[in-house]
């Protein structure tokens, strides 16, 4: 929690009460973490692994709103304002977390108003994402957003061997991630295979970080 920017200036006093208050969670890859109009009386930091949170439109077409990767805190804005979930969370991978009730979280923000500017910090950076991810949505091609969403997945949650990376994903999740169909990301990643760009095998993909993925139409 010291390593997360809201808790940054607790004291070692604060982060042992909260650390007695706190909730340890293990998910396994795949696994709900909460669905979009669930209560929600906790925020989560991420300790370990990955977390998707998607929308679902009307049209049963899920849209990756953010990626949380360790040392970000997420779920705040149900706990704020007491309303129900906005989005739903998944683990991309097995994953570890710390929950912080409501009221722990609120008696540790009263105790300094000005921790609540860093809770807006925390949210106007997951607006600042949210925007990117629209831009990209809009302006991007599929090859760009996969070729874009492969390095972000590579920084976050790859293995890395010297300048390589291997993300451990299927197809169909990263399909799921840009609300695109499999077909079409088996279409352009068995491009780049074939361009020695990229090297594919049962669930990994693996590239050098150092080479420019083809991302022209």
């Amino acid at each position: 929690m010291a390593k997360t920017p809201l808790f940054s200036d607790a004291s070692a006093e604060e982060l042992t009460s909260l650390a007695k208050q706190a909730g340890k969670i293990n998910l396994n890859a795949k696994q709900t973490l909460f669905s979009r109009g669930d209560p929600g009386n906790q925020v989560y930091i991420l300790v370990d692994g990955a977390i998707r949170i998607t929308i679902l439109s009307e049209e049963g077409r899920e849209v990756l709103f953010a990626l949380i990767e360790p040392g970000q805190i997420f779920g705040e804005i149900a706990v704020l304002d007491g309303g129900a979930r906005t989005a739903s969370a998944t683990a991309m991978v097995g994953s570890k977390l710390i929950s912080i009730d409501r009221p722990s979280l609120f008696g540790f923000l009263d105790r300094k108003p000005s921790r609540y500017g860093r809770l807006i910090s925390v949210l106007c950076q997951r607006i600042r994402a949210a925007d990117e991810l629209l831009e990209d949505l809009l302006f991007l091609s599929a090859r760009s957003r996969l070729a874009k969403h492969l390095r972000s997945l590579g920084e976050k949650i790859g293995t890395w061997d010297g300048d390589h990376v291997t993300i451990r994903l299927s197809q169909q999740d990263l399909a799921d991630n840009l609300g695109v169909s499999r077909e079409l990301i088996n279409k352009i990643l068995s491009k780049w295979e074939s361009a020695g760009t990229v090297s594919l095998w049962r669930g990994q993909i693996s590239f050098n970080m150092d080479t420019e993925l083809e991302e022209d139409e």
